[in-house]
């Protein structure tokens, strides 16, 4: 029981919210406004620490006294205070599964407060995946910010389902205005069809998969199920391919109805719903289920606020480390967007554009062609030990 609990929580932390070709009870997934929800705005995780510094991010800030983690309401003295007042934001990765976001709390010191403000969403965080929050004629609400110091409370008009917050602040009453808030919302389960979980394996990395079907969770027979149907379930889950696909009710057996059958995945599906497969019906004629076994992930980006930029860091000797910039060039950055499944790089950042490690460094000198299908297969001063300082580690920005 507790593997299938660390299964099930897998699920939640990896799965990230995505707009799925089939859903339950008509709800379109890529719709994150709901109406006739029972929500009851409560605190979901600023103050309280719930919601950890990482997921915190912001376009700039003043100086590190005045970082976006100070923005947590009623936790210290100080404020998120941006560098650049004209299309500054400060943002909230509110984690998985997406809450329903009733509001907001916001709070400013007397003579320097946000005055109004805009909200954004987004499902993924991604640069190109922000919309503005509107109002029933869809047009851009502008919020009432903070007065006198005081705390205040905003209402959105609508209950709003996201993983991704972001507040623009518009109007100022001084020219560095300060910013403390707490997210209001709910918990609200939504059972998408398509998402997959593992259960019954040895640790979180493998199991049996099962996936929701029209509300339910099902399993999948093993009939022509290959290493390529595995990768895709692996990759579903946040990691980068399958080392094994296991057949023959390995991880055990199930009383759930089999709902796939014959999966035939190409291999380069992100999603497991997204191959062909039999649909099954009343009649259950497959005996075995489907399993897996995910690799670890060796390669990630860290400190970028969302999936697409970030730090490069890799995975050795039970650690994560960062790559020194020195050569660091688009083609680098490439080769590695191309492994974490983008399409290529937009930009290659240098001097710790993303903040400074605190880890050991792993790469020096890179020298990729391009060609390479992992960052670790460039050319590097692989017999010199990594002597860049924490302001000298590689960034990428993905397409």
């Amino acid at each position: 029981m507790a593997t299938v609990a660390r299964s099930i929580l897998l699920l939640n932390l990896l799965l990230i919210g995505r707009s799925l070709a089939h859903t339950i009870s008509g709800v379109d997934s890529k719709e994150p406004l709901y109406t006739g929800l029972s929500c009851t705005g409560e605190p979901l995780g600023m103050e309280s620490g719930l919601i950890p510094d990482d997921s915190i991010t912001a376009s700039s800030h003043i100086s590190r006294s005045f970082a976006p983690i100070y923005a947590r309401l009623n936790v210290g003295d100080t404020f998120w205070i941006p560098q650049y007042t004209i299309a500054s934001w400060i943002q909230v990765d509110l984690g998985l599964p997406s809450p329903a976001v009733t509001g907001l709390i916001v709070q400013g010191l007397r003579d320097a407060h946000v005055t109004t403000f805009n909200v954004q969403y987004s499902d993924d965080g991604g640069a190109e995946s922000w919309t503005y929050l509107v109002d029933t004629d869809g047009e851009t609400i502008r919020f009432d910010g903070n007065y006198n110091g005081e705390q205040r409370t905003v209402n959105f008009p609508v209950v709003q389902r996201t993983r991704f917050l972001r507040i623009l602040p518009q109007s100022y009453n001084f020219q560095s205005p300060s910013l403390k808030f707490e997210v209001l919302g709910c918990q609200v389960t939504f059972e998408d069809d398509g998402l997959v979980r593992l259960v019954e394996g040895d640790d979180e990395l493998s199991g049996r998969v099962e996936i929701v079907h029209e509300g339910s969770w099902g399993a999948v027979c093993d009939t022509n199920w290959d290493f390529k149907d595995a990768t895709a379930v692996c990759r579903q889950l946040g990691f980068e391919e399958a080392s094994k696909a296991k057949i023959g009710s390995y991880f055990g057996a199930t009383e759930l109805p089999i709902v796939m059958d014959r999966v035939n995945c190409k291999g380069t599906e992100k999603h497991l719903a997204d191959c062909a497969f039999v649909c099954m019906g009343e009649v259950q004629t497959c005996k075995n289920t489907a399993g897996v076994v995910c690799k670890p992930n060796t390669i990630r980006l860290a400190g970028g606020g969302n999936k697409t930029r970030g730090q490069v860091e890799l995975f050795k000797n039970d650690a994560w480390g960062a790559i020194c910039d020195t050569d660091w060039d688009i083609i680098d950055a490439g080769v590695v967007c191309r492994q974490l499944g983008f399409s290529g790089a937009k930009e290659a950042k240098s001097g710790s554009y993303f903040g400074e490690p605190e880890g050991p460094k792993y790469m020096q000198g890179v020298t990729c062609n391009g060609t390479e299908a992992k960052i670790t297969d460039c050319p590097s001063l692989c017999w010199d030990a990594p002597k860049c300082s924490s302001t000298e580690t590689a960034g990428v920005v993905c397409l």
